[in-house]
């Protein structure tokens, strides 16, 4: 085919795509959803798998794991003990190692202190991460005590968005004055690795001997430590080199009988080198001490999957009702071939009819991606910075180019089949294998879509009542302050009775955790102790003050709670936390200290003697697992083997999501943490509530001035745990509505060609008697069957997926499982609105008229 035939196949595909402006848009638009949830899905996908591909030769990266199998509940975790950064050092490998050390600190910003961020690395950082410095030296900020690298983001943060250059000036930090000396590129957002301000380990920001007792801690956990292995160098011989140095640390001192009976043939702690590479997928360490956010592989995929199999379906619409314009232009297509046109020419005339349309509906679909944007950033929690480039552009249109070919075969290969026998004496038609092709098409739609709404329903209604699920306490009428964590300067004391004399403020209660609340750590506070039987049994942790069981409106199951006149003012160690036993598994916060850039310090108080009697309150699990009968006969108590006495029993509430079951929980007293609960008088509406937040807020500011006070709702924390579910359901509903649009336009078209199809047919049975409901009945039994087939496809998946996401709640929704049937019963009301203008038409069809045309 010369370039003269070619021109002429445009031209000609052009003028028949404008003559049918109705048809040719509804196709257009399908295809170009299609595209535009294709590009933003694929684009998060991509998105996904480049983290940390900023780092030269990232596959020589790796991270030091460690793993405490002597806790209750064993968890990998990034956070390590820096001492291991010397053992690597001296393993005769060629190797570069750095600590990586995310550490508080105050800065004076224009004569005002303000909490900043300071992260302490080896000089070796440089070559571990690739950093280049774009002004000044970055060895020099990392090797002289006076010395700071920042990018240009913390640049502005810290001398004002005015400021032409960072480079050489001096800030002080920590009350020390220290310079400037590299200024570096704002961290991408696909990193594990962000930072905002650097130092070296050997910065004059803290003191000498702070410094080096953290780097040679085996008990503490302070932050990451980075590896960059050298030639010919295997991760395997660095882990074992680092396993055997740790299998030697005194950790057996430390750990109690019962701990080691737990433990059977494993160590007390493992080691494991963790690829950066591998860092964003790796689900072992999720949720720990400063790992930061995240990715599920097996859910980035099957959002990639989904928007590839909703291109799919777009596509496989558009052959639907491009086969439908075959139909209809069957007399044209007879014409040609009379006049001599070959099946080569008819194939490439439907073909460049195809990839006109699917590429202007690529570059629709990428402008409506654009669109789009805010939307799948908000669901996705996704910065979409570099997704609409030149180059993600033309391989869009590409494959809208590429798809375009491949979807013109069928309605080419159905033009060359036109018989022109029937076609010249007007009974020309569609196959009967064409309308089956097309039904298989439909069902197939309906069926992903019900697969799909039916799933989006039942996370929806699950996360809805999760949410809102009772938690035992009366949450509106409290409002959480958060403090910051790991500021031994903040007066906590002095605030909490402050915020207590406000006007409408009926109490005041600091704890290490709330409700429903993250801390970010990914692990729970816990003790192992003996039950009555001797047996081990372990016990979930909560370090609350003496005000918390009154703040939160709880009264005793059995004998007291803790009362804020006794534990204040009572007898020997009233007041203080247990010291026989850990007060919490690695990375929990304890007191003041915990979270991102504080030292957490691994079993403290593991193996200390028994003092005098230590006032505790269980719950009734945690009576249970200790194989009391009743609360009544815990109380009074002393657990065996500690100096934990049950002064009482409180009533069960949920401190976490509905997926963790009910646990045994032991509340130990503490005093100063880092939250305050703050319990409302009065009114609790919305207008109340703000009030007194702000009130509370600007008494905060007052005593924390170097952070933003935080003041929150004690009932927006469940919510959160469920936030991403309820991501994940928004998506589906928005795939879900547009699979069904798809599907209703190929049964529009499908119930057109019917009646059609069926005139003569309708004609006689109207003749014969039939009414409208019969004539309303025929029409409607094929779409009745073509949605049974479309849920015997869709139903049984959608059921399985219901049941796999329900099944780690320990409690579901009453209305849950029924998400299929609702499915259903969307997919028969689409169906029904589709074909109901072509249904009314053969109702109303004149019999005489019918016969005359």
């Amino acid at each position: 085919m010369n370039f003269f035939n070619l021109a002429r196949h445009w031209r000609i595909g052009l003028r028949l795509l404008a003559r049918q402006p109705l048809q040719s848009a509804i196709e257009l638009l399908g295809l170009a959803a299609g595209f535009a949830v294709c590009f933003l899905l694929l684009g998060y996908a991509r998105y996904a798998f480049t983290y940390d591909r900023d780092v030269p030769a990232r596959e020589q990266v790796y991270l030091v794991k460690h793993r405490l199998n002597f806790i209750p509940q064993p968890q990998w975790m990034e956070y390590t003990p820096f001492a291991l950064r010397e053992v690597a050092l001296r393993s005769g490998l060629p190797l570069d190692v750095s600590a990586w050390w995310p550490r508080q600190a105050t800065a004076r910003l224009q004569g005002l202190p303000r909490a900043v961020e300071v992260t302490l690395v080896d000089p070796a950082f440089e070559r571990i991460a690739g950093l280049r410095a774009l002004e000044g030296d970055l060895q020099q900020a990392l090797t002289r005590p006076d010395g700071l690298a920042v990018t240009r983001q913390a640049a502005r943060q810290l001398f004002g968005d005015g400021s032409t250059t960072a480079l050489g000036r001096t800030v002080e930090i920590n009350g020390q004055t220290v310079q400037v000396r590299a200024v570096l590129a704002d961290r991408p957002a696909n990193s594990t690795i962000q930072f905002g301000i650097l130092a070296g380990v050997n910065t004059a920001l803290w003191p000498e001997p702070e410094r080096r007792q953290a780097l040679a801690n085996w008990m503490g956990i302070g932050g990451r430590i980075y590896v960059r292995t050298g030639p010919g160098v295997q991760p395997g011989a660095l882990q074992q080199v680092l396993q055997d140095v740790i299998d030697r640390a005194p950790w057996g001192d430390i750990a109690t009988p019962e701990m080691k009976a737990a433990l059977g043939q494993r160590k007390m702690v493992d080691i494991a080198l963790g690829p950066l590479s591998e860092a964003y997928f790796d689900r072992s360490v999720a949720g720990t001490m400063g790992t930061g956010p995240r990715g599920d592989r097996r859910l980035v995929l099957a959002m990639a999957g989904a928007g590839v199999v909703i291109l799919l379906l777009a596509a496989l619409n558009y052959v639907n009702l491009a086969a439908m314009r075959v139909v209809r232009r069957q007399r044209e297509i007879a014409m040609r071939r009379v006049l001599g046109a070959g099946t080569d020419q008819l194939l490439t005339q439907f073909m460049i009819e195809s990839v006109l349309l699917s590429t202007a509906a690529a570059a629709a679909g990428v402008l409506l991606a654009w669109l789009l944007a805010p939307v799948a950033s908000d669901l996705l929690a996704w910065p979409l910075a570099g997704l609409f480039t030149p180059a993600s552009v033309a391989l869009a249109l590409a494959g809208g180019a590429v798809l375009g070919a491949a979807a013109g075969v069928y309605p080419g290969w159905l033009a060359r089949g036109v018989d022109l026998g029937r076609v010249l004496s007007h009974r020309s038609g569609e196959t009967a294998g064409g309308a089956w092709l097309r039904r298989v098409l439909a069902a197939l739609q309906f069926g992903a879509a019900m697969a799909m709404g039916a799933v989006a329903l039942a996370i929806l209604w699950q996360t809805r009542f999760a949410a809102t699920a009772p938690a035992g306490f009366d949450a509106a009428p409290l409002l959480v302050v958060e403090l910051p964590r790991g500021d031994d300067t903040v007066p906590v004391a002095a605030l909490r009775d402050a915020l207590a004399r406000l006007p409408g403020v009926a109490g005041v209660a600091d704890s290490r955790s709330v409700p429903g609340r993250d801390d970010g750590t990914g692990t729970l506070g816990s003790v192992a102790v003996q039950r009555l039987d001797g047996s081990s049994a372990s016990l979930t942790v909560y370090a609350v003050g003496a005000d918390f069981f009154d703040v939160y409106g709880l009264t005793p199951v059995a004998g007291r709670l803790f009362d804020p006149r006794l534990e204040r003012t009572g007898g020997p160690g009233a007041g203080k936390p247990a010291e026989h036993a850990p007060k919490h598994a690695a990375g929990q916060p304890d007191g003041q200290n915990g979270g991102q850039g504080t030292e957490q310090t691994i079993g403290q108080g593991i193996g200390q003697s028994i003092e005098q009697d230590r006032p505790v309150v269980l719950n009734g699990a945690a009576v249970r697992a200790l194989g009391w009968q009743s609360a009544a006969q815990a109380t009074g108590q002393r657990i065996v083997g500690t100096s934990y006495r049950i002064v009482g029993v409180a009533p069960d509430i949920r401190w976490e999501s509905l997926r963790a079951p009910a646990r045994a929980i032991l509340y130990e007293l503490a005093r100063d943490s880092n939250l305050l609960t703050v319990r409302l008088a009065g009114r609790s509406d919305q207008a109340a509530v703000a009030a007194a937040a702000a009130a509370i807020a600007a008494t905060v500011a007052r005593y924390v001035p170097t952070a933003p006070p935080v003041v929150r709702r004690a009932a927006s924390y469940p919510a959160e745990a469920y936030a991403a579910d309820e991501r994940v359901a928004r998506m589906l509903g928005w795939a879900t509505a547009m699979v069904l649009a798809l599907a209703a336009f190929g049964v529009y078209a499908m119930a057109a060609a019917s009646v059609q199809r069926r005139g003569r047919e309708i004609v006689l049975r109207k003749l014969h008697g039939a009414g409208r409901a019969a004539i309303a009945a025929l029409v409607a039994r094929e779409f009745v069957l073509l949605t049974g087939a479309a849920a015997l496809l869709g139903l049984p998946l959608a059921v399985l997926g219901v049941e796999r996401y329900l099944a780690p709640f320990v409690a579901h929704a009453p209305w849950g499982r029924w998400a299929p049937l609702a499915a259903l019963a969307l997919a028969l009301l689409v169906v029904a609105l589709a074909a109901a203008r072509h249904t009314l038409a053969a109702m109303r069809t004149s019999p005489v008229q019918a016969l005359r045309d």
